[in-house]
């Protein structure tokens, strides 16, 4: 049962500010306003350390700058491969696409082609039989020339015979038998050439006849082939062309069930007077409804009490029954809780375990996301009026995540409260009764030195402010499950959060926290409760047989001189650490919404580019019928055209033996005329004859010179015939089929070209990375050389005696190069300088050497860091209400000093410049005479430590400024 006399709840929200130099600070000095905490220390570096300092800049930038080197390589690496993946696919699919246009316009003009390529043959073969025709009418001409001259031979040499016997009847009777013999010679080869002429042309016709039979047979056999295979690429085509069914998987979304948050809340009467009570300033008492801008996040007060218990008209669709129901988006309203449909896992006696702890995380950060971004799009107004002063209004905030870096935050933040016995009513810090060291400030700032230090020195000549603070509540459960624990976070986080939303004017500390951009960050740590702490007046746990809960929200985050781009930058660096919640938040998503596979059918309509790629090898037998009709149809013609060659052959030699025979008769009838002749002593004929025979015979090797010249004469222009009629059918076909080869190439051309190109940007990127690391590289080197021969020089007039070091005076003055001060310190009278007593130590300015992307970075001149706080009292107004104890509201502002390069330390009137940050806190209620004793005492440490400080850096010429402001 709920006490009367305690709340279920209680939140407290607290800001601390903390500040980052920017530069080198040669020396510093820091001063605690708290009076248990006080510190002077004087630091000192020498030459050695601005060795290693620089060294150590070297070395971080060199490697930054390799490593950008090779992150710009290997992306513009990865840019060529896919540049050039993808030119080649496309580069291939013209290429394709080119082939299948090619082969579907050859079988469009098959049928031209076909006919180009008879029509081609028939040419030639009329060609060809043309010029056989006019080489034999040639030859025929020479041998009809050779007759006539035989002839005319003949006819003189008888006119000699008969001039030289023509009265002798022995001459006549010679010349008579003569005749007659030449007679019979002319008749047997006129018949002997009519026999040879019979059997060619009978032989020829025989053979045209045969070929004609062939090629009919042939054309038949190739028509059916062709029939046949264009029958089969038909009926592929068809079946290609045919939809077809393949197995698919759909998307099916599925929706899990998500409670809805309440907003039209009902409660009892009582409820209702007691009223709302919350941290927001400028309210000690009830807050009216009416001041809210808002009426629905009244409401959601009500989050309070255990599982929302005092809620009259509890929607079903408001209560989760598992951790995957849990909203994660954290619009107003709030959930209710229902034990008997509870199905999520238990929390033991001893508490949550660390799973469940991440889970919680989950969630809480989830929510607090949730509570930005929905201020931020829906209710602008609140979240300007934090981050007026920031530099983010209007300008979206950047997610919070938890990490391994907040994790561990948390954990040491919930083990120092442990340790000091801090309450859920209790912040972490020195007032709450624990150290300095162990506050959730000291835990932050040890967490974030480095990363402060860096953007302090990134950030030079600018103001790095530091943004931490820490919201506080509590957790409880009447069941002890997880899902009434995550239901009593949610709820009582609508009531920190939204329920402080009261209007623009009106904003409660823990609102305010959380809606300040500069933060990135939060540890959410989750403190078991003692059965003491419990049992406080106050403590607002109501149910304590089940582990309560302390639960810490510390918000850390830095805005980089009010800059919105620049502190959003670093913010969305890899520095935060690595999340430790995403598996459990996707775990809830999940389940949530998720899409199955459902296994189905689909039907697919084949494209051409399909119907091609199906069809190409019934295309490629087309073809190959086709080229293989025309082989067949060349072999016979070509078989015909020899065997012509060879008949005309035969007729030639034919022919040829009869002339052959013809001249032997011949000389035989002058052989034996002129022995006749001889033999009767009338003339002497033979030196005739020999003239007249030499004639001839000149003739007749001149004719078979021009014989020669007329048979290559013929066979070139058979040649020159086929050469001339291929050519005019390859232009034909190109015509009719144009080739597509250049334009493969030129394809192909430029696909090299793509590659040659992403290779030269490469390569001229590699270049140009190694060129800037090594003039980096140089510029560190020089810088070092230049260190380590003043540290040299140096050294030799230092001598060690025991703890101390002394310089010995020089008789060679070492030049001075305005860096290097000597600098001996004096007795200390406090024991806080006892450390640094009767020791001689060097001071010197160190600069840092600029990286590629920075300026140089100038000497900085001392800065002194100052940390105050101040806390205003009010007394709390409590309530008789029977139900729940008013939350007591208690305002108090802590500034954040942030200081820059440009300080300048002045003369003795402690005039320093600073910039202060004021920031709303909500925390629990202090009694107002101890806040008074507590700035006495921080007032008194501060002036003794600082005029401690004042009379040490005096020595050295440092001026220390001290300023305290109280709100």
């Amino acid at each position: 049962m709920r006490n009367s006399n305690t709340n279920n709840w209680r939140s407290t929200a607290l800001v601390a500010g903390a500040i980052l130099t920017a530069g080198v600070v040669t020396t510093t000095s820091t001063t605690d306003v708290h009076a248990d905490n006080s510190q002077n220390n004087a630091q000192v570096s020498n030459d050695q350390v601005t060795y290693d300092q620089v060294r150590a800049t070297a070395d971080q930038q060199l490697a930054q700058l390799q490593s950008a080197n090779d992150s710009k390589e290997a992306q513009q690496a990865t840019a060529n491969e896919q540049s050039n993946a993808a030119d080649l696919a496309q580069t291939n699919a013209q290429i394709d696409q080119l082939k299948a246009s090619h082969a579907a316009l050859e079988q469009e003009q098959a049928g031209a082609i076909a006919q180009a390529q008879a029509s081609t043959a028939a040419s030639i073969e009329a060609q060809t039989s043309a010029a056989n025709a006019e080489y034999q009418q040639q030859i025929n001409t020479q041998q009809q020339n050779e007759a006539t001259q035989r002839a005319a031979n003949d006819q003189q040499y008888a006119q000699a015979v008969n001039q030289a016997a023509e009265n002798q009847q022995a001459v006549a009777d010679i010349n008579a038998q003569y005749q007659k013999a030449l007679s019979d010679a002319a008749n047997t080869q006129t018949s002997q050439a009519q026999a040879a002429a019979n059997n060619y042309n009978s032989a020829v016709a025989k053979e045209n006849d045969t070929y004609q039979g062939k090629l009919s047979a042939q054309q038949a056999t190739n028509a059916e082939n062709i029939k046949n295979a264009e029958a089969s690429l038909a009926s592929a085509t068809a079946n290609a062309n045919k939809p077809y069914e393949v197995a698919t998987t759909n998307d099916v979304a599925v929706t899990g069930r998500v409670a809805k948050p309440q907003t039209d809340v009902k409660v009892p009467a009582y409820v209702t007077k007691y009223g709302i009570h919350l941290e927001v300033r400028g309210y000690n008492g009830a807050i009216p409804v009416s001041d809210y801008t808002y009426p629905e996040f009244a409401n959601t007060y009500y989050g309070e009490y255990p599982d929302s218990a005092v809620i009259t008209n509890k929607a079903a669709e408001s209560t989760p029954h598992d951790i995957s129901e849990m909203p994660l988006d954290f619009q107003p309203g709030l959930l209710s809780y229902d034990a008997k449909n509870d199905h999520s896992e238990k929390v033991s006696a001893d508490g949550l375990t660390a799973d469940q702890v991440q889970v919680l995380r989950a969630l809480a950060l989830s929510w607090e996301n949730g509570f930005r971004n929905n201020v931020f799009q829906n209710y602008r107004e609140f979240y300007n009026v934090v981050n007026k002063n920031d530099g983010f209004v209007n300008v979206a905030p950047v997610d919070l995540v938890s990490t391994d870096f907040t994790d561990n935050i948390a954990n040491q933040v919930v083990a120092n409260r442990t340790k000091y016995n801090i309450d859920n009513n209790s912040h972490t810090v020195i007032s709450s009764g624990m150290p300095a060291e162990a506050t959730y400030t000291s835990v932050i700032n040890d967490a974030t030195k480095n990363l402060k230090k860096n953007l302090t020195s990134e950030f030079n000549g600018k103001t790095v402010y530091t943004d931490v603070n820490e919201n506080l509540t509590t957790m409880q459960a009447g069941t002890p499950t997880l899902l009434n624990y995550a239901i009593n976070l949610y709820n009582s986080m609508q009531g920190m959060y939204y329920g402080e939303l009261v209007n623009p004017t009106h904003i409660g500390g823990h609102a305010v926290n959380l809606l300040c951009a500069g933060v990135r960050t939060v540890g959410i740590g989750f403190q078991k409760l003692t059965d003491e702490m419990t049992a406080k007046n106050g403590s607002g746990v109501s149910d304590r047989k089940n582990p309560s809960y302390a639960v810490t929200f510390d918000h850390v985050g830095f805005n980089i001189d009010y800059d919105a781009n620049l502190t959003k930058e670093v913010q969305n660096r890899n520095v935060w650490g690595t999340s430790t919640v995403d598996a459990q938040l996707n775990t809830i998503k999940t389940a949530q919404y998720h899409v199955n596979k459902v296994p189905g059918t689909k039907t697919v309509t084949p494209t051409a580019t399909d119907v091609q790629k199906a069809t190409a090898s019934e295309q490629q037998k087309l073809a190959d019928v086709k080229a293989q009709a025309q082989q067949s149809l060349d072999a016979l013609a070509s078989a015909h055209q020899a065997s012509l060659n060879k008949l005309a052959q035969q007729y030639n030699d034919a022919k040829a033996q009869v002339k052959a025979n013809y001249d032997v008769a011949v000389t035989k009838a002058a052989s034996v005329r002129d022995a006749a002749l001889k033999a009767t002593g009338v003339v002497d004929l033979q030196a005739y004859k020999a003239q007249l025979d030499s004639a001839y015979q000149n003739l007749v090797k001149a004719d078979q010179v021009a014989a020669q010249k007329l048979a290559a004469d013929r066979d070139a222009k058979i040649a020159n015939i086929k050469k001339v009629e291929n050519v005019k059918l390859d232009a034909k076909i190109n015509e009719l089929v144009p080739s597509v080869d250049p334009q493969i190439k030129q394809l192909q051309d430029q696909h090299q070209a793509v590659i040659a190109h992403g290779d030269a940007v490469l390569a001229e990127l590699k270049a140009e990375n190694k060129a800037a690391y090594n003039k980096l590289a140089e510029q560190f080197n020089v810088q070092l050389a230049a260190i380590q021969r003043r540290e040299n020089a140096k050294r030799a007039n230092e001598v060690r005696l025991a703890n101390n070091t002394v310089v010995l005076p020089s008789a060679v003055k070492v030049a001075n190069d305005g860096n290097i001060n000597t600098v001996a310190f004096p007795t200390a009278s406090n024991p806080l300088q006892v450390e640094t007593t009767g020791r001689v130590q060097t001071v010197s300015a160190p600069s840092i050497v600029k990286t590629a992307t920075q300026t140089p970075i100038a000497v900085a001149p001392v800065i002194t860091t100052v940390n105050h706080a101040a806390e205003n009292t009010v007394k709390s107004n409590e309530s008789s209400a029977p139900v729940v104890t008013q939350t007591t509201a208690v305002n108090g502002t802590q500034t954040s000093v942030a200081s820059t390069a440009e300080n300048k330390a002045t003369k003795a009137d402690n005039s320093e410049k600073s910039v202060v940050k004021a920031d709303t806190v909500a925390k629990k209620q202090t009694p107002a005479k101890k806040s008074e004793s507590s700035q006495k005492v921080d007032q008194s440490s501060m002036s003794i430590v600082a005029l401690a400080a004042t009379a040490l850096l005096g020595t050295l010429g440092i001026t220390y400024s001290s300023k305290k402001r109280h709100n």
